[in-house]
């Protein structure tokens, strides 16, 4: 059962780095990118295969936190399932922001198949759901790590 929580973590770490990279880098860097003719080769090079890895690792971090928990949660005693469940479901909203919203502006985005306000639409969903995603990741991580030590309130 431990493989699934060590793959559940690495995974997440790598999701969650992403996530924070594109809300606190990538958006910041895009206009100067712009501006010095970088953005071209950003979008065709290194974003198709840093969102590979971010759905990719949203998928997994579900799948491994799903079998985590169906495995563990009938030995395991103790985890209170209110915090577990918040951090669960907040994860599974946040993994569909990335398939459903991100990823098919993203990809339309790169491919170049968007112009002038259908353009500017994509690019605002994407970020807004991007940015949501980074809200919704404190709670997340919240529930998730109080779940392991002894509940929210633990120590109070």
């Amino acid at each position: 059962m431990w493989i699934w929580e060590f793959l559940h973590v690495l995974i997440g770490i790598l999701w969650i780095g992403l996530l924070y990279f594109f809300n606190l880098v990538q958006v910041q860097s895009m206009p100067k990118m712009a501006e010095e003719g970088a953005a071209k080769q950003y979008t065709q090079i290194i974003l198709p295969r840093a969102l590979f890895f971010f759905r990719h690792a949203a998928l997994w971090t579900v799948i491994t936190g799903i079998v985590y928990y169906a495995m563990g949660r009938h030995i395991v005693e103790g985890i209170p399932s209110g915090e577990i469940m918040i951090g669960m479901l907040l994860g599974i909203i946040m993994a569909g922001n990335v398939w459903f919203i991100i990823w098919p502006n993203q990809k339309k985005i790169i491919a170049g198949e968007l112009e002038g306000d259908a353009l500017t639409k994509a690019k605002r969903n994407a970020f807004l759901a991007s940015r949501t995603n980074a809200w919704l990741s404190i709670p997340m991580l919240i529930g998730m790590i109080a779940a392991n030590h002894g509940g929210v309130m633990a120590g109070f």
